[in-house]
């Protein structure tokens, strides 16, 4: 078993593949929802499942989390989640494995991060323009991940942003931090525990806002 953590941005596009939560037997899956900026989209309804024999779907009112667990091996089914003030319901696929796979290891979500392409009802004011939020960017997505290209190089920092990654990979610094960014930057994308991930030309420093002082990082380009 190999539990995984991942993020996805769901494509409302009619015509679109559905978001697929892979579960297993006696463990518990957790599916969040999110917005553009990062910020959480509660449920506006009770989640529907389609096959109460093969998997228990609960949720939390209120909140932006639903848990799933498989009742059993080899199943299938779909849920329907209606978020507050989405004109679209979203459908996620559930599998419990398959007895046709020949994986010696089976991969299970242990949590979902489901992102919507739009500003919700709680979307953070401050948030950057849409224009510049890369919702279907798999390498920002990887940085934001923590699991950038193999040739990304890490690089030294100083400075009191805590929490901060750099790598520099060809002429942009990739900069994974819970801080706002005070300077210009070319993309952003952010995850539901208020991690973001900042795209900028090669730099020596940039400001971020740190319990409400900018304060500067120093990076030790290569």
């Amino acid at each position: 078993m190999v539990p995984r953590i991942s993020t996805l941005t769901v494509n409302l596009s009619p015509g679109a593949s559905i978001p697929i939560l892979r579960t297993a037997a006696n463990q518990t899956s957790s599916l969040t929802f999110s917005d553009s900026t990062g910020a959480p989209w509660t449920l506006g309804a009770p989640p529907l499942n389609s096959n109460h024999k093969g998997f228990q779907v609960s949720y939390i009112p209120s909140s932006a989390l639903i848990a799933v667990q498989a009742l059993r091996r080899y199943d299938t089914g779909n849920i329907t989640v209606y978020l507050e003030g989405l004109p679209v319901p979203v459908v996620i696929h559930l599998t419990s494995g398959s007895p046709q796979s020949r994986a010696q290891t089976q991969i299970m979500d242990s949590r979902l991060d489901l992102r919507i392409p739009q500003r919700g009802p709680n979307a953070k004011p401050s948030a950057p323009p849409d224009s510049q939020i890369a919702l279907y960017n798999n390498l920002l997505q990887a940085f934001l991940d923590g699991v950038p290209p193999l040739d990304a190089k890490p690089l030294r920092t100083r400075g009191q942003v805590p929490s901060t990654t750099v790598w520099q990979w060809g002429e942009h610094l990739y900069i994974r931090t819970q801080s706002d960014i005070r300077d210009e930057f070319e993309q952003t994308l952010s995850s539901l525990d208020g991690t973001h991930l900042w795209k900028l030309p090669l730099t020596p420093t940039v400001h971020f806002s740190v319990m409400g002082k900018t304060e500067p990082l120093i990076i030790e380009l290569e």
